[in-house]
């Protein structure tokens, strides 16, 4: 039995970078993964999609506005095999990157699928079916999440699709009907429709982007209209059947029931943690009705030496908050002082385009919580760097607590919008106010200047406005 001070359950942004910050504080650690190292996050989710994004920005630009940029390009061919490609050798090199950090860092890696023996142990199993057990003081479950279908929907990976077989495959799709109107279904959306896919978005909840400030959700969808996707709100999935020619959507509405054709679908309507197959039972670790793992603020569950992170908990499914709660987890284990996370501060960012960008509490939640709130907004088009490029739509929303100043919030759309969020949450982590983002000098001509501006509108002293 191979012994250690720290074993972590998942290679994902959680697992892999608690077994770094384990193993930077001393402590002899492992990590165990069943398919592969990063995790869904660098294989098959954030990184990759990001990829495909830049590729779509590229498609769109010479798809759409040669015109305008002054150029033109005749017989026009895009391959996007060849961008599913590129964003394989940007995965595969990031993935790389954390094999070596494991080398690097002294950290063991198991790959198998883990299981609890006691709370002082767990037996693996490769996939060539030998066991090794795996003693520790301490353990880390970070098993992130998995997809969820519609009741009655059969994925099959070819017509019916989860983000996973979308973000693998070359084949451009002709037309898809997008289920969900959240983060991965917006990006598919922005990804098809620049290479000319008809798409349609089929969205439960009264607007796209329904998470986002009200206004965020108007604007977004006003933008992708303009490029020709279609958006259904308050508008459900009955049913998906597969046809000879890809796939029958029935949905149902306050007009009634309709059917949409399209080459595939995408399932994008959420995700069920990975607490399964852990024998988390056997070791009395304590599950939420949904089967998430609770945890406290130092992300310890019910048994004192077994810990949790990332999409297991159910906090915040983003790999920002997995990553951040891994490091934390990893100081608590080492007996370090750990500053809990403020969910509510913790920054989002969905990378369709327009980008959209958020952190804190939307107007509505803030006034619907008792406080007086003061409300700047400025827009992307007065600022010279995003007329430069050619992309000024959306706008800058701040909102403040009116009796002290402090930022209750912040919510963008438009260019690089998630480059610019970091100046806010950082000024409402240190008590800084709109009047200390309005006294701060920002280079000119930049994007960041919206942020100088919104705060002036706030102040009531806005200069380009």
């Amino acid at each position: 039995m191979d012994e250690f001070d720290v074993v972590v359950i998942g290679a994902g942004p959680g697992g892999y970078v608690a077994a770094i910050r384990s193993a930077q504080l001393g402590k002899k650690t492992a990590i165990i993964d069943k398919r592969w190292l990063g995790g869904v996050c660098l294989n098959v989710g954030c990184i990759p999609s990001k990829s495909l994004l830049k590729n779509a920005d590229v498609a769109h630009t010479l798809r759409e506005r040669g015109r305008e940029f002054g150029f033109s390009i005749e017989n026009l061919q895009l391959d996007f095999a060849a961008a599913v490609k590129r964003s394989r050798q940007v995965s595969d090199r990031l993935t790389r990157g954390v094999g070596f950090l494991m080398k690097k860092n002294n950290i063991t890696v198991y790959m198998g699928e883990a299981r609890f023996s006691s709370r002082q142990s767990i037996k693996v199993t490769t996939k060539d079916g030998a066991v090794e057990e795996l003693k520790a003081r301490d353990f880390i479950i970070a098993t992130g999440s998995t997809p969820i279908s519609i009741p009655g929907v059969s994925i099959d990976g070819v017509n019916v699709l989860t983000y996973q077989e979308a973000i693998l495959q070359e084949k451009l799709p002709q037309s898809v009907v997008i289920i969900g109107a959240g983060a991965i279904g917006l990006e598919f959306a922005t990804i098809w429709s620049a290479y000319g896919s008809r798409v349609t978005l089929v969205e439960m909840l009264p607007r796209i982007a329904p998470l986002e400030d009200e206004e965020i959700s108007a604007e977004l969808d006003k933008a992708f209209s303009k490029r020709g996707i279609t958006c259904l709100t308050e508008t459900r999935v009955l049913a998906v059947e597969t046809t000879s020619t890809g796939v029958r959507v029935t949905t149902s509405s306050k007009d009634g029931e309709s059917v949409i054709e399209a080459e595939q679908a995408l399932v994008a309507i959420g995700f069920r943690p990975n607490s399964q197959n852990l024998d988390l039972e056997k070791v009395g670790v304590e599950l939420t009705e949904r089967k998430h793992i609770k945890v406290n603020d130092k992300l310890t569950t019910s048994v004192p030496n077994i810990w949790a992170v990332g999409d297991v908990t159910g906090k915040l499914l983003l790999a920002h908050v997995a990553s951040a709660q891994g490091i934390r987890c990893a100081e608590a284990i080492g007996g370090r002082e750990v500053i809990p996370l403020d969910y509510n501060m913790v920054p989002r960012a969905t990378y369709s385009h327009p980008q959209v960008a958020s952190f804190g509490y939307t107007e509505t939640q803030a006034r619907e919580l008792g406080k007086a709130v003061k409300v700047g907004k400025f827009p992307f088009q007065p600022n010279g760097k995003a007329l430069g490029l050619g992309d000024y739509g959306g706008f800058v929303k701040l909102v403040v607590d009116e009796d002290n100043g402090n930022i209750l919030g912040a919510h963008l759309i438009g260019p690089e919008v998630s480059e610019l969020l970091p100046e806010l949450t950082l000024a409402q982590a240190n008590g800084l106010t709109a009047a200390d983002i309005a006294r701060n000098v920002h280079a000119h001509p930049t994007l960041s200047e919206v942020l100088m501006e919104v705060a002036e509108v706030v102040e009531g002293k806005a200069v380009h406005l």
